[in-house]
């Protein structure tokens, strides 16, 4: 027997069957991407949180259990206002909304109302509700910060393409490059029953910006 050539392969198997057992404890390796995703996430949130003035042009649709609507709308939006007009499919105006810290007016069919609450004026006035509250956060891309209870999912590129705050599921299935900024297309918004008895009305929302204008300022130093 050549003793060497023994030794040599006996050490080899050896070194092999030390290796395998090794492979078999090793824990799995850490999924690196979704914290990067994640980290991804956190740099566009942190690219859009300067604008707090924009204006949208685009479609709208709303569908209830009873009831739909489309159209067009134009929406500038300031930090201390809104203002909002609704048209029909043929172009007409349908509603007008403007909205500030004294209150709320709109105007619909010839006739004024004003209110207090824009969310609740625009449900007895048009029949559907427009969640005003998180609209203007959740049209950007971005979850509303009053409402920290709140699940979401993004793209690689850190862009939500779901989000559930406040008794809505949205959803962004599109993306568009507007002033510098990656801001969604197209949105959908479903209204979510958390009553037991499930009483209210299903409410589904669809936006589709056809143009942004978009101001953004510098943050405050933290």
């Amino acid at each position: 027997m050549n003793t060497p050539t023994y030794w040599l392969r006996h050490a080899a198997v050896s070194l092999l069957l030390t290796t395998l057992a090794g492979c078999a404890t090793m824990h799995p390796p850490v999924n690196v991407q979704s914290a990067s995703t994640a980290e991804v996430n956190q740099q566009h949130l942190k690219s859009i949180a300067s604008i707090q003035h924009f204006g949208i042009q685009g479609r709208i649709g709303v569908q209830t259990d009873n009831r739909g609507f489309s159209g067009s709308t134009r929406w500038s939006h300031a930090p201390d206002s809104d203002s909002m007009a609704i048209f029909s499919p043929l172009g007409s105006q349908v509603a007008t909304i403007e909205a500030s810290d004294d209150g709320v007016t709109l105007i619909a069919d010839g006739k004024t109302y004003k209110a207090d609450d824009t969310e609740t004026l625009i449900q007895q006035t048009l029949g559907w509700r427009l969640p005003m509250e998180g609209l203007p956060d959740w049209v950007l891309g971005r979850p509303n910060p009053n409402h920290l209870d709140s699940t979401s999912e993004w793209d690689a590129s850190g862009r939500l393409t779901k989000l559930s705050q406040d008794g809505w599921n949205i959803e962004y299935s599109d993306y568009v490059a507007a002033s510098g900024f990656q801001l969604p297309r197209k949105i959908t918004l479903r209204s979510v029953d958390a009553s037991p008895q499930k009483t209210a009305a299903k409410i589904v929302l669809k936006l589709v910006v056809e143009h942004w204008d978009v101001i953004a300022e510098p943050l405050p130093i933290q």
